[in-house]
């Protein structure tokens, strides 16, 4: 028996200081936050379904010095979105839903023009609604004012246009998961709170997990939101009493009950496991990389799912591997934390042994090209509102530098088609017009192909500015803009704030104070302004006319 026992202890020894060796290294990776007197993290590594390692890092709570640890509740911003969607699949798959239902048949105050957007759109942001988040900006609230979900409803029945046509492009919209949490109310009689907590959360064990419907509700055990200012952390309020989109409040020891359940399928099945899974699909047939609150990914050669989550100060990354049957759970609560990158070396760590390293890049034959034959190429080019490209040349190399990004060399496979070797990325460019100058580009990362067009870089003039000074409500946010010329700049004031447009061209000026935005203004036919349009990084063309206010008698 003690020989028995002895062999044991021989056997195990190694593998207990393996394990300790593999902690040591992470809990250096997390060294910033390992202190006293800074928020931080918890963290949960997570294989074959059980907790390998557990550990917290900083404070939850800095006024009190309350520390974190693995049961510290975080508010796990758009982690929540797999949630609200295995929600909707368990109404399919009870029958009261279909993923092809037009959303109108449960929301009959959506007024969008356009054909049915389905729940199926909504899952995997190919709905082409504006982002919730941009419009309550756009109509003068601050994201740490409360915000119910009455004001985002609110807002979305107001609108009448649409990003692009339902299926035809995958851009994110936190508006889409908002209505979906909706569609679970209404069509099961609970809230999503609710329905989550008798469907999810209680057959789970999930006892630390809810959607946070009132900001107001106290939470034992939760971290606060902090953000760095200098060398001193301040609290970032939040302030959220709307779910779906976000809303999620949860530990990491609870997340790894639900990452287990990816794979047991003890609640909702196989089939509703493999409906999460399943990636959108756009109207040409192109596969996109989300899937029902899900992002599909690869990290040093191995097959991810997973998501990341922003809001104020909060920070959450669930990070799945399936094909190792490896976890990485990791919530935050301080703002200039990246659980991305946390979360991806910690795989490292553990994953290093059989994980595969990354395929050399191959890159196509190279062309020489002389200075000249770039000219065509040089300038600006806009991506989205507010996010430029610019070409320049450096001899006979074609340059690239985006907004408030480094400049990198680009390589020419042809007269018109250029590589970057630093990331993968290419460009191709349109034959020039009668200008000489490439009106418009592909630009191709990441598997998206994105359309660049050129901007000048045009002044107006004083007076081109004055006569487009006025004021210009938008229906659909139900809100007044006024542009006034002050010092020969021309600002907009929206409610509760005002901002310097920058030129870009003469009716094109960026706006960057609204989320990577830009203005455009529209002229009639007699060359006068009479609108405006401005656009975000995920709210395009949201159109104002221009009015002129009579003074009450």
């Amino acid at each position: 028996m003690h020989v028995v026992l002895w062999l044991l202890l021989l056997v195990l020894a190694p593998l207990a200081a393996t394990g300790q060796e593999l902690a040591a290294r992470v809990d250096k990776l997390f060294a910033a936050w390992d202190k006293i007197d800074t928020p931080g993290a918890a963290l949960a590594v997570v294989r074959d379904g059980q907790i390998v390692y557990r550990r917290a890092y900083g404070l939850a709570q800095l006024e009190y010095g309350v520390p974190n640890t693995p049961a510290t509740v975080f508010h796990a911003a758009s982690v929540s979105k797999q949630f609200t969607a295995f929600a909707i699949h368990l109404l399919v798959q009870d029958g009261k839903l279909s993923l092809d239902d037009d959303v109108r048949k449960v929301l009959p105050e959506l007024q969008v023009q356009g054909p049915p957007i389905t729940i199926r759109h909504l899952l995997h942001h190919t709905s082409g609604l504006r982002d919730q988040w941009d419009l309550l900006r756009l109509a003068g609230l601050r994201l740490d004012d409360v915000i119910t979900e009455g004001d985002i409803l609110s807002l979305l029945w107001q609108q009448k246009q649409l990003n692009f046509a339902p299926g035809e492009e995958h851009l994110y919209s936190n508006s889409g998961y908002t209505l979906l949490g909706l569609i679970v109310k209404r069509s099961s009689g609970q809230t999503l709170a609710a329905f989550a907590q008798e469907r999810i959360f209680g057959p789970l064990g999930m006892k630390s997990t809810h959607f946070h419907e009132d900001y107001g509700t106290l939470v034992p055990g939760r971290a606060y939101s902090y953000r760095r200012i200098g060398n001193a952390y301040r609290y970032l309020a939040l302030s959220y009493s709307n779910v779906g989109a976000t809303s999620l409040f949860t530990t990491v020891e609870d997340l790894a009950l639900w990452d287990a359940n990816a794979t047991s399928a003890k609640v909702g099945g196989a089939a509703v496991q493999a409906a999460m899974r399943l990636r959108g699909r756009l109207n040409n047939g192109r596969e996109i990389n989300y899937a029902s609150g899900l992002f599909h990914g690869r990290h040093r050669g191995l097959p991810t799912i997973g998501h990341d989550g922003v809001d104020a100060g909060y920070r959450a990354q669930l990070l799945r591997y399936p094909e190792q049957q490896f976890t990485v759970l990791l919530l935050g609560n301080a703002a200039d934390m990246n659980t991305g990158d946390l979360a991806r070396r910690v795989a490292d760590i553990y994953l290093e042994a059989n994980s595969l390293p990354e395929r050399p890049r191959s890159f196509p034959a190279e062309v020489e090209l002389d200075a000249a034959a770039l000219l065509p190429y040089l300038g600006d080019f806009e991506m989205r509102p507010g996010f430029v490209l610019s070409f320049t040349s450096q001899g006979n190399q074609l340059m690239v530098q985006a907004t408030g990004q480094p400049k990198f060399a680009m390589f020419a496979s042809a007269s018109d088609q250029f590589f970057v070797k630093a990331f993968a990325a290419n460009v191709k460019f349109d034959a020039p017009a009668s200008d000489g100058l490439a009106a418009t580009a592909l630009w191709q990362q990441g598997g998206s192909d994105l359309p660049l067009k050129r901007v000048s870089n045009e002044s107006p003039s004083a007076q081109a500015l004055q006569a487009c000074a006025g004021e210009y409500y938008s229906e659909e946010l139900r809100t007044l803009y006024r542009l006034r010329l002050l010092d020969g700049k021309l600002m907009l004031r929206y409610p509760r704030g005002e901002l310097e447009l920058k030129p870009a061209s003469r009716d094109s000026f960026s706006a960057a104070a609204f989320t990577q935005g830009s203005i455009k203004l529209r002229r009639n036919a007699a060359n006068e302004c009479n609108g405006l349009a401005i656009s975000t990084a995920r709210v395009r063309s949201l159109e104002f006319r221009r009015v002129t206010l009579v003074p009450a008698p």
